[in-house]
């Protein structure tokens, strides 16, 4: 595939992305304000604790899925039929155990619930909750397992728009539904209900688009494809622990440890901090497929050049948005739901820090995931279970909730250390040393700006909450990205960046005219 055909790809993913994640930032915060004035944090925080507690049962998926993606680049690109045919019959198979097997466990962890669930007196039909949650788990791997042909044929877009028009009419419904009823259980069943419809579209639209594995076939993966297969399922085994241990986690140690109110409390902060990470994820994610591309075309200083581009916009991005949310966060909070619904400082900091650490790793992981180089950092990720864990246990019982932060953070550092050693020494083939140097220098650079806003906003400051923060945003908008460009404009990264922000303008300006 020409470079302008990948850029194009991942352009129009991009764009679909940006959209979607607009109507749906939008419709959440309505969603959210909604579910806070008329439930309350409760059972916001029971929300998001069974969220987490079915994220960490989503470990039985064992990363098959990056896995068959992975596999899928090569047949999709040679237009090899059977080949395609052949794993998406394995993909359903392995699918339907997995949801098997998730069902199962979900179920045997019923009786437990008790004892994660801290401050839920007066909840009722805690159970039921927790089966409709489980439901959709279920149903999403045995329906839509067929969408990642969509992905890995760079097709993601696809998925989004439809994802679009579903979001708009589960948040319109369960809108309408918490004003008339004032039901948890109302909202969650018109949820599952939506989504399963929708799983079924999406199933029989890629049908639609890829007849060839509509149906059954006889087509079966060799031994020695199951083999590769398998050999990455293995490796993907222990990171799918290390993100399991780290993602999935926060929100059971503070229900388990301190209250389930404050996991509503936190779930707030941490609601904006994905809608901000899916804007800037979207465009990298959209990318990946291109990135297989170029690992399986390029020369080794090419890949290395285009990856340096990749990173450096993710610096950019994360690095921005990081600042973004560390000064903006509380001040949007209190004008948004109310001061009573702040967090400490401290546990802001550590959730920020925590997003711009793992947006530094997303060039060098999507890079590897496209490589497919799964297996020679596979025992990082145990190393970050058990880290997390034991730090985070130990803080909550110290620190209380910042405690349960910094575990995730100290954990985080490990794949940053390690991920990028692995992929300069096995898809460059070079020394990481240099990439090193200039990871350390961007930490410099971003606490000097967080420093120079910091002392602004102590001497300058308003008492109207609204003015404040717009004074704030527009400290936050032009100090680091002036910065940037003072330090970078002389850069190949930064020429090449500019370059394509000026290909896509102009391509809009002659498509207008």
């Amino acid at each position: 595939m020409e470079k302008q055909s990948r850029t194009a790809m991942a352009a129009k993913s991009f764009v679909s992305s940006t959209i979607g994640n607009i109507m749906s930032s939008l419709l959440g915060f309505a969603s959210r304000t909604v579910f806070i004035y008329t439930l309350g944090t409760t059972y916001l925080g029971i929300n998001g604790l069974f969220t987490n507690i079915l994220g960490m049962l989503s470990f039985a998926e064992l990363g098959i899925g990056s896995a068959i993606s992975f596999s899928l680049y090569k047949p999709l690109a040679e237009k090899d039929i059977e080949k395609t045919q052949a794993i998406i019959n394995f993909y359903r198979t392995a699918y339907r155990i997995i949801a098997t097997v998730i069902a199962l466990i979900g179920i045997v962890l019923i009786p437990f619930l008790k004892y994660i669930v801290k401050g839920a007196d007066g909840i009722d039909n805690l159970t039921f909750i927790y089966c409709l949650f489980l439901f959709n788990t279920v149903s999403s791997y045995l329906i839509t397992y067929k969408t990642t042909l969509m992905s890995a044929d760079q097709r993601a877009y696809l998925i989004t728009n439809i994802n679009i028009v579903v979001g708009l009419i589960t948040t319109v419904v369960q809108i309408i539904l918490l004003l008339l009823f004032k039901s948890f259980i109302i909202y969650l069943v018109s949820n599952a209900v939506i989504q399963l419809l929708s799983k079924i579209y999406l199933n029989l639209y890629t049908d639609k688009r890829y007849p060839y594995i509509k149906g059954r076939n006889n087509s079966q993966l060799s031994k020695e494809d199951r083999n590769v297969i398998f050999t990455k399922v293995k490796a993907l085994i222990f990171h799918k622990v290390g993100e399991v241990s780290i993602y999935q986690t926060d929100n059971i140690l503070t229900s388990a440890f301190i209250n389930v109110t404050v996991v509503g409390l936190v779930s707030n902060f941490v609601l904006i901090i994905g809608i901000i990470n899916s804007f800037v994820m979207s465009f990298f994610n959209s990318a990946t497929a291109g990135l297989g591309n170029i690992v399986a075309t390029e020369t080794k200083e090419r890949r290395l050049s285009i990856y340096k581009n990749y990173d450096f916009l993710a610096f950019w991005f994360f690095g921005w948005t990081m600042i973004c949310l560390y000064f903006l966060l509380s001040p949007f909070i209190k004008i948004w739901i109310g001061e009573d619904k702040l967090i400490d400082t401290f546990t802001i900091a550590l959730l920020c820090t925590n997003y711009y650490l793992s947006g530094m790793r997303v060039a060098i992981s999507n890079l590897r995931n496209a490589a497919g180089a799964f297996e020679q950092d596979k025992w990082v990720a145990i190393a970050q279970a058990v880290v997390n864990i034991i730090v985070s246990i130990i803080g909550a019982k110290f620190l209380g909730l910042p405690g349960i932060y910094i575990g995730t953070l100290v954990s985080s550092m490990l794949p940053n250390i390690v991920r990028p050693i692995i992929v300069y020494k096995y898809v460059f083939e070079k020394s990481s040393k240099m990439y090193f140097v200039i990871y350390i220098s961007r930490i410099v650079l971003m606490l000097a700006i967080v420093t120079v806003i910091t002392l602004i906003t102590r001497f300058i400051t308003f008492d109207n909450n609204i003015i404040n923060m717009c004074f704030i945003a527009i400290l936050c908008i032009l100090i680091p990205n002036i910065t940037f460009i003072v330090i970078f404009r002389k850069r190949e990264e930064f020429a090449y960046v500019k370059g394509m922000i000026d290909n896509v303008a102009l391509s809009k300006l002659r498509r207008r005219a």
